[in-house]
């Protein structure tokens, strides 16, 4: 048992430095973020809207806010009286409103939308901006520098906290893998997906994807376009540039129905992909938490040390909230503490991927988010429970969509219900 513990806690500190390794490695290829903003009238930015997120209106502002010189181009349903309230209070002269007729079924809404706002734009970039998604105007410039030399530039997610728990949770999840996943992913793979939160392409890229005509009834608008992109001989650049997301969840059913989405898209990406892009996936992704998740079984459950873990979680509290130097002390007091106690000399090892994973997390999240967003209990929570939502999504495939159910049996094989 204690050979087991071993085993898995230096797999998880190697698969940690390998995962950093991947990610540093790839940002050194990319340039640095533009510090002068977009020239009037360089981008238009669409975005298909859905209300019934309560920070709707706030994310929709703050766009606005962030690029006044830009084109905005808003696509509401006929009969979505809130998102219609919300754009006539926010109405400006940079804004266009388009009012959608009905999505037919087994269409995706958002491309149904897309491929109506694609017929509006002067300027000669086009931008995919999710309504919960705001768009800083440093990231605006990046993704418009390498949109002139890519099909597609797609940014990097950053979730941002709610007021609730289970807004926290889903931002932890976002946060402790959107790096690892698109930036670390990158460097061993060309890009074959990219983020639909938000993404740039030229005006003439456009007609090449006829309007997003040929993806209409696909369900995962991201990997149908990522896809009708390189079928076409195109290219994706996967930026740097950070993209502020903040969805405002409910309460844990909520946070339980958008995660389960997000698994179910991921399994349909990875059922297009040949089997050693499945089996690289799975071991940089997908096997992490399952070795940590299995360490902490072992020394906690299996062993009996109760005590010991209740010490561990205690640390790991303490050592993400202070100071470096403290965080140390409150290190060598732990290990101290559990010689004392007398716990098998396998769990200090434990003790020590804790502590890095504490102290790594943050320090990339400065690096590419400008700020630290680890929150340590609910960050290891996220991370433990992966394989739950992955088992979910597995044994069902009927999402909701926010007012919207699906059952899905493929990208473009779906039906209301």
């Amino acid at each position: 048992m204690n050979q087991a513990l071993l085993i898995l806690s230096l797999l998880y500190i190697a698969s940690l430095f390998w995962r950093r390794w991947l990610v540093l490695s790839y940002a050194k290829s990319l340039p640095h973020l533009p510090t002068e903003p977009l020239p009037q009238d360089t981008l238009t930015i669409a975005q298909a809207i859905l209300s019934g997120d309560p920070l709707l209106e706030l994310r929709l502002e703050t766009n606005l806010a962030n690029l006044p010189r830009q084109r905005f181009l808003w696509l509401i349903d006929e009969d979505d009286a809130e998102a219609r309230r919300i754009a006539e209070k926010l109405r400006r002269p940079h804004l266009r409103v388009e009012l959608c007729p009905p999505c037919p079924d087994a269409t995706n809404p958002k491309l149904w939308k897309l491929q109506i706002a694609s017929k509006f734009v002067r300027t000669p970039f086009f931008a995919v901006i999710d309504d919960d998604t705001t768009l800083p105007a440093s990231s605006a410039a990046a993704l418009v520098e390498a949109a002139k030399t890519s099909t597609v530039a797609t940014g990097l997610p950053c979730y941002l906290d709610g007021k609730n728990q289970a807004s926290a949770l889903l931002a932890q999840f976002v946060n402790n893998n959107s790096i690892f996943t698109y930036l670390g992913t990158s460097r061993l793979l060309p890009p074959f997906t990219l983020n639909g939160m938000g993404y740039v392409m030229r005006r003439e890229e456009l007609e090449r994807i006829q309007h997003f005509q040929p993806i209409l009834h696909e369900l995962t608008d991201d990997l149908a376009l990522a896809t009708l992109v390189l079928k076409l001989g195109g290219s994706i650049h996967q930026s740097k540039a950070p993209l502020q997301v903040q969805t405002g969840v409910r309460d844990m059913r909520h946070y339980l129905q958008m995660m389960h989405r997000w698994y179910v898209f991921t399994l349909l990406l990875l059922k297009r992909q040949s089997i050693p892009v499945q089996a690289l996936i799975f071991v940089l992704h997908g096997l992490p938490p399952m070795m940590l998740g299995s360490s902490i079984l072992l020394m906690g459950v299996i062993s009996g040390q109760v005590l010991g873990i209740t010490l561990l979680v205690y640390f790991i509290f303490l050592s993400g909230l202070l100071p470096p130097l403290v965080g140390g002390l409150l290190s060598l007091l732990a290990f101290i503490a559990l010689f004392w106690m007398g716990i098998e000399p396998a769990s200090y090892l434990l003790l020590i991927v804790l502590f890095l994973r504490g102290a790594l997390l943050p320090a990339i999240q400065s690096m590419f988010f400008g700020e630290s967003r680890y929150r340590p209990l609910l960050s290891l929570l996220s991370e433990l429970i992966q394989p739950i939502h992955l088992i979910h999504a597995l044994a069902s495939r009927t999402i909701r969509w926010r007012t919207r159910r699906y059952r899905v049996r493929d990208t473009h094989d779906f039906t209301a219900v």
